[in-house]
């Protein structure tokens, strides 16, 4: 019984994962990306993007004009202008630039987003 169940977990997995919402949203070239004509609500990544951006906002509000570096703050720019969708690469590279963040990250989460959803790594290049 035991050896029945246990082959049936992978496939399930598998079908899940295809039939995820968040995986047919990835595309912003899709339809389904952009606010529906008729109600004007938006797709759940459009709502994701816009609770980052609102987020990011006010956490660059209660820090030091300047304390994250051009490269790290345009990479975040450069992730929201494509509706957050794609792989960027936010790197913090400085304490602060770690601190914003991490403290990004769990704001994040409090949202309900993953962290998947975030910018932030750094490239196996070493950038």
């Amino acid at each position: 019984m035991m050896r029945k169940l246990s082959g049936l977990i992978i496939p399930f997995a598998l079908l899940a994962m295809l039939t995820s919402p968040a995986m047919a949203d990835s595309d912003p070239d899709l339809d389904s990306y952009k606010a529906d004509m008729q109600t004007g609500e938006k797709s759940w990544r459009a709502q994701k993007c816009a609770v980052y951006q609102e987020t990011r906002d006010e956490m660059l509000d209660e820090i030091p004009r300047g304390a994250l570096s051009p490269e790290f703050a345009k990479a975040e720019e450069d992730y929201i202008e494509n509706g957050c969708a794609g792989r960027a690469y936010a790197c913090p590279k400085s304490k602060t630039e770690l601190d914003y963040a991490n403290e990004m990250s769990l704001a994040m989460m409090s949202h309900g987003l993953t962290g998947t959803f975030l910018p932030y790594g750094c490239r196996n290049d070493g950038q």
